[in-house]
């Protein structure tokens, strides 16, 4: 007992709450007391028939009782430590895939090639810890990958392997137990496991190499691929296989010989199945293969303490069964607390505050769902601004503060079609950061804007003045020459909005809240301080904003224009090139067994 400690002591901390609750209730209790506290000791004889007794206040002891058992338990305390392992499984698992032609028999459908990396794929998918190491052979063997726990990796190579890889074929899975066995030596490992995945008609060849893994504490695994009847082997170019005597080759699955070696090597054979049984099996022993087993017995444990906080749950629920007697304890609990106003709540207010879901919300490009949810004034403009809804945008912006605050306001008023207002807007954003980019940007556009506009207006008085000494009567201002419609001065505002949209890294991250001033310096020491730009929630890198939608422009003008003669003949090459996602593959093959230095060669091209 000298190392009693309790886990969680700051449950201890709701005792003052809990006790002072506990002195309210026996405060109620005390005004509704019997008559003996209300009443003179002379008069009670004249009163009460027989003899009245006091109320008894073993309930409120009982509760007291419960409340310090429970706060308690839930305190955690504990004195005994549990030993408690902390490696964990690091089993090694080398794989060793054949890609000779006989795979694409179509016995198995869609063909034996497939279905093999459909089940390596269940297995990697199931291999949730360990390494793993991939061995691809035909005629020789190379390895895809060491050992490693990536299993994506392996995932990946997986689709584009094929026996066109392969720089010799024929069928040599000694290599490939040579191979994987050398990639668990260099990994300094002692034990492991060898899975083969093959249709080799021929196992014996490799009985020698598997004796060999047996007597260096490895284990070897066989999955057997194909049926024991066979198919024929389909050609490149149309046809099937044939022997040197023109039959067609059948190659059958020899079960007995794989069992054979399956057993030289301290494993067992299966046969590939719809479900997962087979590898179920083949790797039942995989856990017994770990790389710290030897380790495990010492430096490699820490301590668990062992909570005895729930043995005081059984006197607990002898207090609670009391309470169910009479009620007494729910009658307290709605006495004490205060009914709150009703109030619609949703799931995720358990879980976020407003400015979060309007942040998750602003992310989605939903603003005007993000507006109503905004309590953040800038925010909320903001969000009314990419919406389109101008006036309550400017209604929202509050008291104007800093130069971005200016800018915002400028925005805002240069798309509700203010633009003198705009331009003072500017200015005063101008005065507070001077040599603003943004800001000088936004301003030029909306002067070339209000100049147009105003250009625009004399023109139209000017005609109209002439229409009226001609004495005619034809509408001259068309829709198209209109202010704030669609003429100059509406390209140029949207030339404006183009530019004031924030940037990606500006919006607020789904999940989290956007900041207001009060949240930045209340988030400061958390470092939580990346989150949107405090005052400025419609200005971005607009001159970046601009460039890109220039540089859209101009792509989309590219786009529509023909193509010169160099970028059809660009074209053409481009086209003419194969989609060969296993080229790499091919040449690192090709690579490594020139540099072997053995040119191996096979009685069958299969």
């Amino acid at each position: 007992m000298s190392e009693f400690h309790f886990l969680r002591p700051l449950w201890f901390l709701s005792l003052p709450v809990l006790l002072t609750l506990l002195w309210l209730l026996w405060q109620r209790q005390l005004r509704s007391r019997s008559w003996q506290d209300v009443c003179d000791p002379a008069l009670l004889p004249h009163l009460l028939l027989g003899r009245s007794q006091r109320r008894a206040n073993w309930p409120l002891w009982l509760l007291l009782t419960a409340l310090l058992l429970t706060v308690t338990a839930l305190a955690g305390p504990t004195w005994r430590k549990l030993p408690q392992p902390l490696f964990r499984q690091q089993s090694a698992l080398v794989i060793c895939i054949d890609l000779s032609r006989s795979m694409l028999a179509a016995d198995l459908k869609p063909n034996r090639l497939v279905r093999a990396k459909l089940k390596i794929q269940d297995i990697l998918r199931q291999r949730r810890e360990g390494q793993t190491a991939l061995v691809a052979f035909a005629g020789d063997a190379f390895a895809l990958t060491p050992l490693t726990d990536d299993r994506r990796t392996i995932t990946a190579l997986l689709k584009s392997l094929e026996p066109g890889l392969m720089p010799v074929q024929g069928s040599a899975p000694g290599r490939a137990l040579e191979l994987g066995a050398k990639l668990l030596h260099q990994a300094g490992l002692k034990q492991g496991t060898l899975l083969l995945v093959t249709d080799d008609d021929r196992p014996l060849t490799a009985m020698k190499v598997a004796r060999q893994l047996r007597k260096q504490g490895l284990q070897l695994q066989v999955l057997g691929v194909g049926t024991p009847q066979g198919a024929p082997i389909p050609l490149a170019g149309g046809g099937f296989y044939k022997d040197r005597a023109g039959n067609l080759v059948l190659p059958g699955l020899n079960e007995a010989g794989l069992r054979q070696l399956a057993e030289a090597g301290g494993g067992a054979y299966r046969r590939i199945s719809i479900d997962d049984s087979d590898f179920h099996t083949l790797l039942a022993d995989l856990q017994s293969h770990r790389l710290d087993h030897a380790e495990a017995a010492r430096n490699r444990s820490g301590d668990r303490w062992q909570e005895a906080g729930i043995w005081l749950l059984w006197p607990l629920a002898l207090l609670a069964s009391c309470a169910f007697r009479r009620g007494w304890l729910v009658i307290f609990v709605l006495l004490l607390l205060t009914p709150a106003p009703a109030k619609a709540l949703s799931w995720q207010d358990l879980w976020q505050r407003p400015d979060q879901q309007a942040g998750a919300e602003f992310t989605a490009g939903r603003y005007a769902a993000a507006a109503g949810r905004f309590e953040d004034p800038r925010w909320k403009a903001s969000a009314l601004y990419r919406a389109g809804r101008y006036p309550e945008a400017l209604k929202a912006l509050p008291k104007p503060q800093t130069g971005d605050d200016w800018y915002n306001r400028g925005n805002t008023l240069a798309r509700s079609g203010k633009l003198a207002e705009a331009i003072k807007a500017y200015d005063q954003s101008l005065k507070l950061k001077p040599g603003d980019e943004d800001t000088l940007t936004n301003r030029k556009l909306v002067e070339q804007a209000r100049q147009q506009q105003q250009k625009q207006k004399s023109q139209s008085e000017r005609q109209q003045g002439d229409n009226q000494q001609a004495g005619t009567n034809k509408p001259q201002a068309t829709g198209k020459n209109q202010p704030g419609k669609n003429g100059n001065a509406g390209q140029d505002k949207d030339k404006l909005s183009n530019s004031d949209r924030p940037a990606k890294g500006e919006q607020p991250p789904a999940g989290k809240p956007p900041e207001s001033p009060k949240d930045r310096s209340a988030q400061a020491d958390n470092a939580q301080s990346r989150s949107a730009p405090q005052g400025r929630g419609q200005k971005s890198a607009s001159n970046l904003e601009q460039r890109q939608s220039q540089e859209q422009q101009a792509a989309a003008a590219a786009e529509n224009a023909p193509p010169s003669a160099e970028e059809r003949e660009m074209r053409r090459r481009l086209q003419a090139i194969p989609d060969d996602p296993g080229g790499l593959l091919r040449r690192k093959f090709l690579y490594q067994y020139r540099n072997r230095g053995q040119q191996l060669e096979t009685d069958r091209p299969w």
